[in-house]
């Protein structure tokens, strides 16, 4: 158990890590493109289809384990206070139960868009050339993928104290 979660844990934070420097990436590509027109009145006509097709993509889907891990996903918890800590865990448990079926769903609906896309190698046709972009469309499986295995992970770690400290002390955070 304890190398799983330490395998799981590794690979979202790692994927996260990936998505980060998709955000420095973008900012300089951004930067860069600007200062290109507004100094030399030269344009890269790719910067928009890379921004929306790359860097987003990856920015969006790459960290939803980790956060997930971390337990900082967007949450609204209308009645939580007025629970008993007891019910509580059970709804915290139906919740990564819910979570795992679901983003397995999307993760076995869209790893199968991305194989269709990679067959027809998809492009966006530009003025000079025609930009490869089935390759951005694997980055959404593996993010839901990580995200499924996150909340599989979560709930055996709410089912189970010892994993509970263990993931806790592996991402440095308490997973209440």
């Amino acid at each position: 158990m304890h190398m799983m979660i330490r395998f799981s844990a590794g690979l979202c934070r790692f994927l996260s890590f990936i998505g980060g420097a998709a955000v420095v990436l973008m900012m300089l590509h951004v930067t860069l493109d600007v200062v290109l027109l507004n100094l030399f009145r030269v344009s890269m006509n790719t910067t928009p289809e890379i921004v929306a097709r790359y860097y987003m993509v990856a920015v969006a889907f790459l960290p939803l384990g980790w956060l997930t891990l971390r337990n900082q996903m967007i949450s609204v918890e209308l009645l939580d206070f007025v629970l008993p800590k007891r019910v509580r865990g059970y709804l915290d448990v139906l919740i990564a139960l819910t979570g795992t079926l679901i983003y397995g769903m999307l993760t076995y609906a869209t790893w199968f868009k991305a194989l269709r896309e990679m067959r027809s190698g998809s492009f966006v046709e530009l003025v000079r050339f025609q930009m490869p972009i089935w390759h951005s469309h694997f980055l959404v499986p593996i993010g839901f993928g990580l995200a499924t295995l996150a909340c599989a992970l979560m709930t055996i770690v709410l089912l189970s104290p010892r994993s509970r400290e263990v993931l806790a002390a592996y991402i440095g955070e308490d997973t209440e």
